[in-house]
């Protein structure tokens, strides 16, 4: 036969840990949201981008960094095709031994990569990315093709912080 098994005791209404205090969060200040684009948040107490949040209090200075891209390496292909490539091929092209269909497929082969190369420089852009420098390091923050909205961004992000520090 199966016996009942005995009723504990009802816990008490005391905390667990009475040694650690109850977190009380403290009313935030009011936030007023001055920027919101692009995944970038920017109020009057902090800056939210890239899933991290930085405090307008710990910034040190903010930047705005023209990159463009390396174009070293597609010049340097497109020189090598056009100064061995095609002339490799020309001397291939009145050589007797040469199977036809290896000539043809190195010849629309280098003609695409010079084409490509020449592509990549027509279509080359400069990016634009705002950092922001704290005391823990400098955050990217947000990348943009539009030079003009990332001084704004810039522009906006340091008189915050002016106002910030005013305060």
């Amino acid at each position: 036969m199966i016996e009942p098994l005995a009723v504990p005791a009802p816990l008490p209404a005391t905390p667990a840990f009475p040694e650690r205090p109850a977190l009380v969060s403290p009313a935030a200040p009011a936030e007023a949201p001055l920027f919101q684009d692009g995944g970038v948040l920017v109020t009057t107490e902090r800056v939210v981008a890239r899933g991290k949040t930085h405090l307008l209090a710990d910034v040190q200075r903010v930047e705005s960094v023209r990159r463009s891209p390396r174009m070293v390496p597609v010049l340097a292909t497109l020189g090598l095709c056009m100064s061995v490539g095609l002339p490799a091929l020309s001397a291939l092209s009145v050589s007797s031994t040469t199977a036809r269909g290896f000539y043809e497929a190195a010849l629309i082969a280098v003609v695409l990569v010079i084409f490509g190369c020449i592509a990549r420089l027509v279509l080359a852009e400069d990016s634009y990315r705002l950092v922001l420098h704290t005391r823990a390091g400098a955050w990217r923050v947000h990348t943009s093709r539009d030079a003009q909205a990332a001084l704004r961004l810039s522009g906006l992000i340091q008189e915050a912080v002016a106002a910030r520090l005013r305060r």
